[in-house]
């Protein structure tokens, strides 16, 4: 009996326990690749979003256009150096995107390392547009 409880969690928990943050029923999970950015070698990176649905139904994300998701990168001040969707269309379209209990749905966007100095502190603001709870951030140091 134990192992069909064990089996019954794993199942129903295929992600592990919640690592980011939680909100609407989903956790949000940011990722940065690489681990470490060296500069001047490391011309960009990848900013990944990981939306994982943590509620026993199915969740509806809405959009008012083709904008789901954003990355800013801001210096030690809060100075924003780099908005991801600047350099994305647009379009007017509504949309949505819909996710299973326990499936997931990922986002990824290269963001530059033009602006960036060796040594500073950087925060990386990843969210979920029109979502204000779906917001995380992730510091970043680089190195040589």
């Amino acid at each position: 009996m134990p192992n069909a409880i064990t089996n019954e969690r794993v199942r129903a928990n295929p992600f592990g326990p919640v690592t980011g943050v939680l909100a609407y029923g989903l956790e949000m999970r940011v990722t940065v690749t690489p681990d470490t950015i060296k500069l001047p070698d490391t011309r960009s990176f990848e900013g990944r979003i990981v939306l994982i649905n943590r509620s026993r139904k199915a969740i509806t994300l809405s959009f008012n256009d083709s904008r789901q998701y954003d990355f800013i990168l801001r210096d030690a001040g809060g100075k924003k150096l780099v908005q991801w969707s600047d350099d994305q269309p647009v379009t007017q379209n509504p949309g949505y995107i819909i996710i299973n209990p326990n499936e997931r749905s990922e986002f990824g966007g290269n963001i530059s390392t033009r602006d960036m100095a060796l040594g500073r502190r950087y925060t990386l603001e990843a969210s979920i547009v029109g979502y204000d709870q779906l917001m995380t951030t992730v510091n970043l140091t680089p190195t040589k």
